[in-house]
């Protein structure tokens, strides 16, 4: 599985995880919430319901009942034995709006007003309402006589907290989107600087060889012109072409491959870095005749390897660590040994400027890059050729400020 392939399926089973998690603990969190609740709200309710009675012979009683259901944050009925609403609370109809002479005349078979009857057959309504959601309780007098019942509702809060497990997943989701966008859109930048870099990798790529032979076919053109052209000479620049012209078919090849799976064959890759270490040492910058290029090669297993691409790789390698020599004096040391890990291991270390820790850990994001001009895209190609590729493994092996940079690429031998 590819790297942000991988990256997409662990966001997706971590955002699946996270939301089944948030769900489920305030899921619980609510229902032993909402138990208490309810488990208050009866207790008041039959608190309420063998209080009333005595309340009504007694005025103190009366006034403490009173305050205790005005401030009862659920919704609370006190019926009769008839099923006539007596007294209420947090209801749509307001208990100041029904007088209490005209519950007794209703309950006495005497005529009201149709808007009080209106309003307490609202009330009967809603009491059956509450009925539903609890059993009410009924009022008895001492002797066991029933006196009436008390309905009761779920306060508003245990209402309102219901709905907190799905806002907490819709929170969550809503996180975990604007994360997915976010992680969509860096992906995006990221494709348009690669997009970027590769037409100006290309135009690098291109122009040396082409600067070589307009320079070869302007010698030609001037011998021709001079009336004499020695055999050496063209012979030495057809040879010069055809090797520019090869370096032409090389970048072409390795450009028809971005974005296709190449084709590995088993071999022995020394000979593929002499190449290049080859190449690169006739492309040193004016001035650099301090810088000293050393080269190790161990016997070391064959491995799966596309020549094109993987010479791509180690050219940005060890263009990498010319810059950092900075045309000072210094070495680049060049080994291919046999790997602790199994495979082998291809090491570029230079005594430049080397990188502090923060540049370590961004060295491979594409568009970064430490020079006044450059694009950035020479490890982030690298590492996409070795890791996505050829399924190996490229790296800071060791740098710090000063004191130089290694680079390592470790493919897997053959198995």
């Amino acid at each position: 599985m590819s790297l942000p392939r991988l990256h997409r399926t662990l966001l997706v089973a971590g955002g699946v995880l996270l939301v089944g998690g948030v769900f489920v603990f305030t899921q619980l969190m609510i229902t032993r919430l909402s138990l208490e609740v309810a488990t208050t709200s009866g207790v008041l309710a039959r608190f309420l319901a063998q209080a009333s009675m005595p309340a009504t012979r007694d005025a103190v009683l009366q006034n403490i009942l009173s305050d205790v259901i005005e401030n009862i944050d659920f919704p609370i009925v006190i019926t009769d034995t008839l099923g006539t609403p007596r007294a209420w609370h947090q209801l749509s109809i307001n208990s100041n709006l029904v007088p209490a002479e005209s519950i007794d005349s209703l309950s006495a078979g005497r005529t009201i007003s149709p808007v009080i009857r209106d309003r307490i057959e609202r009330v009967r309504r809603e009491v059956r309402n509450l009925d539903r959601a609890n059993d009410p309780i009924e009022m008895r007098h001492g002797s066991g006589i029933r006196l009436g019942a008390v309905h009761y509702g779920d306060p508003t809060v245990l209402r309102d907290l219901r709905w907190v497990p799905f806002a907490s997943v819709a929170g969550v989701l809503l996180l975990l989107a604007i994360g997915y966008a976010g992680l969509a859109s860096m992906r995006a930048a990221e494709q348009r600087t690669i997009w970027v870099g590769m037409a100006k990798e290309t135009a690098h790529q291109l122009g040396t060889p082409l600067s070589s032979l307009m320079g070869w076919v302007e010698m030609l053109r001037g011998e021709a012109e001079s009336g004499a052209v020695p055999a050496a000479a063209v012979a030495e620049a057809v040879r010069e072409m055809e090797r520019d012209l090869d370096r032409l078919n090389k970048v072409a090849q390795r450009f028809s491959r971005v974005g296709s799976a190449p084709s590995l064959t088993a071999q022995d890759v020394r000979p593929v870095v002499k190449g290049v270490v080859s190449y690169m040492r006739r492309r040193l910058p004016q001035g650099s005749s301090g810088v000293a290029v050393t080269e190790r090669y161990d016997e070391v297993p064959e491995v799966m390897v596309n020549a094109e691409l993987m010479e791509w790789a180690l050219e940005n390698l060890i263009s990498n660590s010319v810059s950092a020599l900075d045309q000072r004096p210094g070495t680049i040391a060049i080994s291919v040994v046999n790997s602790d890990a199994g495979g082998v291991e291809i090491a570029v270390a230079d005594t430049g400027r080397g990188m502090s820790a923060a540049e370590q850990r961004r060295a491979f994001e594409p568009g970064y890059t430490t020079k006044r001009r450059g694009w950035g895209l020479g490890l982030a190609l690298a590492r996409r050729v070795v890791e996505d590729y050829h399924q190996g493994r490229i790296f800071v092996k060791r740098s710090a400020p000063g004191e130089g940079t290694t680079m390592a690429v470790r493919l897997p031998g053959v198995s």
